[in-house]
């Protein structure tokens, strides 16, 4: 398959979250040519270079084997192009020789999901709207009413942003607050997962695992986990052969494990996008205020995390 060039000046505005453990990957796997060239017209030019630098000091030993393992009669070319191309699977990085792609890397900071699956792949129409209807006409009033009970009326705050050192960001007292009510309704989506996975067909199953697997890829890659001390982990893409012995059951606050043969081969997390209630700027039709906030009805269906 072809590879892509990347364009040098879309990586340079790229701001996507995670980009800067992409391009110390990339940097890992680059020959001394393209490196100096990247280094200059790139990664010298990024507000987070130390740590772009980092991982590409910290990965560069866990990813020598898997160049090791082919040949190219030149330098190979370390294209970042599957960033701006979905067609290309899961990988972020892509290992090329020759104009052609020999394999890709998906590169992974401190988790290992693979998927942010919608809840459509689980749960019907019908039964989504039945739990919207829940959401909005039960749990929601019982959500507000633990909240004013437990933290008292809503205001405004201002914390120091754990992502952007020497920032703050603007939340509020009911922000990230335990909430007997949220767990109680993701409990009553999970037992929904669990159910339709029994009613699914054989097909069905399959296709669900072989997008959370990322089985179909135009091309072979790596998934490269960077933990927070930096040491990697790399794996090969997983194959589930036999989706009818898949069992599925409840784990911990709000996952649904799928296990063969006893072990755990997938985690989905069964979660509101951003929050039970999420905090806006601006009052609309569908917004409503509690104390200082404006707020509107959280998403619950929208994005899971499928992990590996």
């Amino acid at each position: 398959m072809k590879c892509p060039e990347h364009i040098q000046e879309y990586l340079r505005d790229n701001k996507n979250t995670g980009i800067e453990y992409e391009f110390g990957v990339a940097c890992a796997l680059m020959g001394s040519t393209q490196f100096d060239n990247f280094l200059s017209s790139i990664v010298d030019l990024n507000t987070k270079k130390n740590i772009i630098l980092d991982v590409c000091a910290a990965t560069k030993e866990y990813l020598q084997p898997l160049l090791d393992l082919h040949t190219c009669s030149d330098e190979y070319y370390i294209s970042l192009g599957a960033t701006q191309d979905d067609s290309l699977g899961a990988s972020d990085v892509l290992v090329c020789c020759d104009t052609e792609i020999l394999f890709g890397v998906s590169v992974k900071f401190a988790n290992k999901n693979s998927w942010n699956p919608s809840s459509k792949h689980f749960i019907d129409k019908a039964k989504k709207e039945d739990l919207k209807d829940k959401y909005q006409n039960i749990y929601l009033p019982q959500y507000i009413k633990e909240m004013k009970e437990v933290h008292g009326e809503c205001k405004i705050k201002i914390i120091d942003d754990s992502r952007n050192k020497g920032q703050t960001k603007v939340v509020n007292n009911w922000y990230r607050q335990n909430s007997k009510v949220n767990d109680e309704f993701i409990d009553l989506l999970r037992d929904e997962v669990i159910k339709e996975w029994g009613l699914k067909t054989e097909h069905e199953k399959e296709e669900i695992m072989a997008k959370g697997f990322q089985i179909v890829s135009p091309v072979p890659f790596y998934t490269v986990v960077i933990n927070n001390n930096l040491s990697c982990e790399i794996n090969e893409p997983k194959m589930v052969f036999s989706v009818n012995d898949i069992t599925v059951e409840k784990h911990k606050k709000s996952s649904v494990v799928f296990k063969e043969n006893g072990e755990i081969i997938v985690k989905l997390q069964v979660k509101f996008n951003n929050g039970f209630i999420t905090r806006t700027n601006k009052e609309t039709g569908t917004t409503f205020v509690e104390g200082e906030v404006i707020f509107k009805k959280g998403d619950p269906f929208g994005s899971w995390n499928f992990g590996i």
